[in-house]
């Protein structure tokens, strides 16, 4: 160890002992105060009423645990954190996260980065990681595609987050709070079917099992063809049993078993020599027809949370996380030329088989000293990664029409193999890691938060490269952190500022080789979190600078990437929540950025005739700068129509580019969705149509081409609850 990773374990150290003491001491303390407090009562107290109001997710007031990993609430962290309810979900009949992320500002899908079978995103133009409850949750790319039936709500950092979660994406940490076991029963069976002969089906199940013991089941499935033949199969088993054996000891395991089966399409449409969309059918087929990706998650977590007393508890969190994934996907390939020919097309076909164990130990202090508050985090993280990767390369026949596209390549017989794309390796990593953060209360008014964390990691990469055994091996000491304030002018108006840094060792099998520098980011951000009209308008707005350096990039015409990306974006976010009557909802989020690429490499294109030019000032490759959301909900409050509600909403998305170079554009797009549901207590029944106009838009960019959107479609949910 240096000696800044030796202060910093010995400062943790030494908190996590005093806190031990000064709990005990405290615990003491308050048992005689009970004790004395209960001998001189001498008559019976009045009853008290009171009435609290219902706390509208995502508002200054809820507690999103993503934000502080305390129960701080929003209003009193210096960071932009959003959240998606399960009511939001269930609403607007989101079946995947590309349609949860919708309510979320600056989030967008990137869609090369999780190659058409997972889900990957940007916020703020910058990569994000993923959480699940509170815990690592794989990779961004090869990861895997999340369903919402076992989802309470979503929670997005926004900006790195690495003093918390340690490896913490530059753009952000979404965290999945996932469906607990309750006491009271409980039976929920539904079933999904509609468009592109999509149908689902599922059972969730919570009750108690025994005294002190309780559980819930969630089994569910879901198959469609999608759009242009691109369908998906999942199956998912999740139980979960918490012990409550004793007052103040909770022990909750979790297991989640999942089988993914999905076909990537890795090129969508592609470009025309005159870098637009080609003007083709929305049935076009650019992809090799045996694409297929097929996945295996066995997960294991168990959380055992402790009450020390009223000032102290602790946290133990573990999980096991294997995961086999398969697939053949496209990878490189040129738009269409002056001839309309696309050249340059190729395969590849992996396996990962990796397992990922995290351990964490976290004590949360709530102490005064004087008239100030503080709630002191401390904790201890380890992570064991280890993947076994297997990669092949095949050369593939050039589309000599895109405008009449036909991919005629059958199987892997014939093709030729590429040997620069091949690899064999074994990636391991091995993190100790020590953390502590300490937010201060000054009265009422002022707050203060600071944290620190070390990263301490070995990691090797070692196999075959392109057929030359290679040995990439490593130790990193990372130092990240994380400083802001809040000035809370009044009871709903708080004001903010902020700064965050994050380093992390990308793990991602997609590189030829790990990085043998982390990559960085930084953050500054100032922002309001609000409420005005008693409650009946939220508000939060930020301005954001954020930067991103030493990730790894791939330029056309290279065979492997280099950690050369220099990324930085700078903006406006806002999030609008409007109730202005009883079952009106109306809820808005935008973005208004500039990003920019700040790395000076250089790039060709032949089809544009450039040769060498530099990348620097361009746009990232995916990034839309202006992206806005609405949706209006109203539900009859009373009469025979009580429990109808309807829904309609819009998204708005500015343009993207494909390449490094911005030579070929996505243009921007505006849809509409809507949705009319009616609940009963027993029952509900829900209908919820998607671009409702029948545009024909496309989502993100791809390799050389832009992902069609889904035509106007219809899906269709029955619900029935036993309890």
């Amino acid at each position: 160890m240096n000696l800044q990773q030796k202060s910093l374990t010995l400062a943790v150290m030494l908190a996590l002992s005093s806190m031990a003491a000064m709990a005990q001491e405290q615990k003491v303390a308050e048992e005689q105060k009970v004790a004395e407090a209960v001998q001189n009562e001498s008559e019976a107290l009045p009853e008290v009423s009171v009435k609290q109001s219902r706390i509208r997710a995502g508002t200054p007031q809820d507690a999103a645990h993503t934000g502080s990993k305390t129960d701080a609430p929003l209003r009193d962290v210096p960071a932009s954190v959003s959240v998606v309810s399960a009511e939001t979900l269930r609403e607007q009949g989101v079946q995947t996260m590309n349609d949860a992320m919708r309510n979320v500002s600056s989030v967008q899908p990137q869609y090369a980065g999780g190659y058409g079978l997972a889900n990957n995103y940007s916020s703020r133009g910058l990569a994000v990681n993923f959480l699940r409850d509170d815990l690592p949750d794989g990779t961004t790319q090869n990861g895997y595609l999340r369903t919402m039936y076992d989802v309470e709500r979503i929670e997005v950092l926004k900006g790195p987050g690495s003093a918390l979660f340690g490896s913490g994406g530059p753009g952000g940490s979404i965290n999945v709070v996932t469906k607990k076991p309750q006491s009271e029963y409980s039976l929920e069976v539904g079933t999904t079917f509609g468009s592109f002969n999509t149908r689902g089906a599922y059972v969730d199940l919570t009750g108690t099992v025994t005294q002190g013991v309780t559980g819930r089941l969630i089994v569910d499935t879901e198959k469609t063809d999608g759009i242009r033949g691109l369908g998906r199969e999942i199956t998912e088993f999740s139980p979960s049993v918490a012990f409550n054996y004793a007052d103040d000891k909770t022990l909750l395991i979790d297991v989640d078993v999942r089988d993914i089966k999905v076909k990537p399409d890795n090129y969508g449409i592609l470009f025309d020599s005159k870098g637009k969309v080609a003007d083709v059918g929305d049935n076009a087929r650019y992809y090799t027809p045996f694409n297929y990706s097929e996945q295996h998650i066995n997960r294991i977590t168990a959380t055992h949370d402790w009450a020390i007393n009223n000032a102290l508890s602790m946290r133990t969190a573990f999980s096991n996380d294997t995961r086999d994934l398969d697939f053949i996907r496209n990878a490189g390939g040129n738009g269409g030329n002056v001839a309309n020919v696309s050249t340059g097309r190729n395969l590849r076909q992996q396996s990962d088989d990796a397992r990922y164990t995290t351990l964490q130990n976290e004590l949360t202090w709530k102490v005064e000293t004087g008239s100030v508050k503080h709630t002191v985090l401390a904790g201890y993280e380890y992570k064991d990664t280890e993947n076994d990767t297997l990669r092949k390369g095949y050369t593939l026949p050039n589309i000599t029409n895109i405008l009449n596209p036909v991919v005629t390549e059958t199987s892997l017989n014939g093709l030729a193999g590429i040997v620069a794309q091949g690899f064999d390796r074994r990636i391991t990593s091995d993190t100790h890691s020590v953390y502590l953060q300490d937010q201060l209360a000054f009265g009422e008014q002022f707050k203060l938060r600071a944290g620190l964390r070390n990263d301490h990691v070995d990691y090797e990469d070692k196999g075959l490269q392109a057929g030359v055994f290679r040995n990439i091996s490593e130790t990193k000491d990372l130092t990240s952190g994380s400083l802001g304030g809040v000035y809370q002018l009044t009871k709903n108006l708080a004001f903010y500022t902020g700064f965050s840094n994050g380093k992390f060792i990308n793990m991602a099998t997609e590189s030829t080789a790990l990085a043998r520098v982390p990559e960085t980011s930084e953050q500054y951000e100032i922002g309001t979190k609000s409420s005005f009209l008693d409650g009946k308008v939220d508000l939060n707005a930020a301005l954001f600078n954020t930067k991103r350096e030493n990730y790894i990039i791939t330029l056309p015409g290279a065979s492997s990437g280099t950690p050369d990306g220099i990324d930085e974006s700078k903006g406006l976010e806002l999030d609008i929540g409007v109730h202005p009557i009883a079952g009106l909802h109306v809820n808005a989020n935008a973005v208004f950025m500039n990003a920019e690429t700040k790395s000076r490499n250089v790039a060709s294109n032949a089809i544009f005739g450039v040769t060498n030019r530099s990348i620097y000032g361009t746009r990232p490759t995916g990034v839309s700068e202006q992206i806005i959301n609405l949706w209006t909900s109203y539900q009859i409050q009373t009469g025979d129509a009580r429990g109808l509600k309807f829904g309609i909403g819009a998204t708005h998305k500015s343009d993207s580019y494909a390449d490094n170079l911005n030579l070929y554009k996505v243009p921007a797009y505006t849809v509409f969705d809507a949705a009319i549901s009616y609940a009963q207590p027993k029952w509900e029944a829900a209908l919820n149509l998607k671009n409702i106009t029948d545009k024909t838009y496309y989502t993100s960019p791809t390799f050389t081409g832009a992902l069609l959107g889904d035509p106007r479609s219809v899906f269709a949910t029955l619900r029935f609850d036993f309890k």
